[in-house]
């Protein structure tokens, strides 16, 4: 079965697809041009590990920390299992593709994002069924402490195709050199909310960039909050087109025709916020640049695109990774997913050089 992110994608895609062309918001002139690009190849993986997708990362110490959603493996470890809703492993800064990580007696790497016991308990008495609840990890955000900060999305996976259910928003923290992270209790932000897993540091203050459920042209509203706060949902404030509102459903589409992940950062090559992102039914990967984290965000431009896919398949849920930039950010780094066929894939690294 795929994994349910990449049948989001198609779900999400169509819709953009049918709605191409509707108008974006108001738009600045990309001011970047792509001098060229270079695929180093695939994060590593155990042996056994046949795909895994996601691949939030950041800098914690002296050590990479790579994230991942879904990871399919053979054998099964002891309970049977194939599937890991999350894991995670660690590499040099200078060898991002090389990562290590614990394995247990059977080869199989452990979870990122451990489940509760209602959770486990859960997914034990619905395996037959297939109906599960699943950890998906996004932004990661590098804290005072010198622990990560981790948003991650919370869901049900139901039988059949793109059948699944959104709860919420949680965060964990995850230490220097761990490749598990302790959750917080609870949720930050609810099922009725925009999926705000998409996170960035300016100064004091952390923004947020969440989808509006239901959003037939694949918009992205954003919200912020001081880093301090974090932690205390009633602190979130959310951009209305005027000013930052406590009312999240007053929030405004800053961003559109985005189909799943999404990372926004500060260039400082480029003097300007970037954000990279998957195109809709496409290979390709898009930038688009601001002048502020609420924008006026610009038309996308492509940076890239990716390797064919394996048939009936598409490239998926590029994300850029700023603490892998060189050259002041002349050069950065970006992954996507590509399909290799039936529960098979890589998370390939691709750098990409600004004129």
């Amino acid at each position: 079965m795929l994994r349910p992110s990449f049948r989001r994608f198609f779900v999400v895609g169509l819709c953009g697809a049918v709605l191409m062309t509707v108008p974006h918001l108001a738009q600045t002139d990309p001011p970047v041009i792509v001098a060229a690009t270079q695929d180093l190849g695939a994060i590593g993986a155990p042996p056994g590990v046949s795909a895994r997708d996601g691949g939030a990362s950041v800098r914690l110490d002296d050590k990479i920390l790579w994230t991942f959603g879904d990871t399919l493996f053979a054998p099964a470890v002891a309970d049977g299992a194939h599937l890991r809703s999350n894991t995670a492993a660690l590499a040099d800064p200078d060898r991002p593709l090389i990562v290590s990580e614990p394995l247990d007696s059977r080869g199989a790497p452990y979870p990122f994002l451990p489940f509760t016991a209602d959770e486990a308990a859960y997914n034990a008495a619905h395996a037959s069924l297939g109906d599960r609840v699943a950890l998906w990890p996004g932004s990661i955000v590098a804290a005072e402490d010198g622990s990560g900060l981790v948003f991650y999305d919370k869901l049900r996976v139901e039988p059949g195709i793109l059948n699944y259910i959104h709860l919420g928003i949680g965060l964990a923290h995850v230490d220097p050199d761990q490749t598990m992270a302790v959750r917080d209790p609870g949720l930050l932000f609810g099922a009725s909310e925009p999926s705000f897993v998409s996170a960035v540091r300016a100064g004091t203050w952390l923004y947020v960039y969440g989808s509006l459920a239901g959003s037939r042209d694949l918009a992205v509203v954003v919200g912020r909050v001081s880093f301090a706060q974090v932690r205390e949902r009633a602190a979130y404030r959310f951009w209305d087109g005027v000013d930052w509102n406590a009312d999240v459903m007053r929030a405004v589409p800053v961003m559109r025709h985005i189909p799943g992940a999404l990372t926004v950062s500060y260039n400082a090559y480029l003097r300007t916020y970037v954000a990279v992102h998957s195109e809709a039914l496409s290979n390709r990967v898009v930038l688009q640049t601001a002048p502020a984290l609420e924008g006026p965000w610009s038309t996308p431009i492509i940076g890239f695109t990716g390797l064919t896919p394996a048939k009936d398949s598409v490239d998926y849920a590029a994300i850029e990774h700023p603490e892998l930039s060189t050259n002041g950010g002349q050069t950065i780094v970006i992954t996507y997913y590509h399909p290799l066929g039936s529960l098979k894939g890589e998370l390939r690294l691709v750098t990409v050089t600004f004129s």
